[in-house]
């Protein structure tokens, strides 16, 4: 419309529905130039779905990050408990998992 090129910042090509969307804006809504647009893209594109995919609550990616945080510390407890443990030994410390070392000594002889 009015001879003004189409802005291609505009055009998402997650999904054949929102290159439409964003092509028709981009043409400031000349239907014949976006489909134009549309037909460039979605050509050789033809596995793109439909509709963008729904987008997990904040819930559901914080509860996703949290079993993974927990499942990788559950994988890697030997390496996490050999770092620790190197730690405590340059401190001068008991390393974890070991049990303390007991001498005994045995009585003193009764004369």
């Amino acid at each position: 419309m009015f001879g003004k090129e189409p802005d291609f910042s505009l055009i998402r090509t997650t999904s054949k529905e929102a290159i439409k969307r964003t092509a028709l804006m981009a043409c400031n809504n000349d239907i014949k130039k976006a489909s134009e647009i549309y037909d460039f893209f979605a050509k050789d594109m033809p596995d793109l779905p439909d509709r963008d995919p729904i987008m997990p609550s904040t819930f559901d990616q914080v509860k996703d990050t949290a079993v993974s945080l927990f499942q990788w510390g559950r994988d890697n407890q030997d390496q996490i408990i050999g770092g620790i443990n190197m730690v405590l030994q340059l401190m001068g410390k008991q390393p974890l998992g070991v049990p303390p070392v007991t001498v005994e000594v045995p009585p003193a002889p009764i004369q």
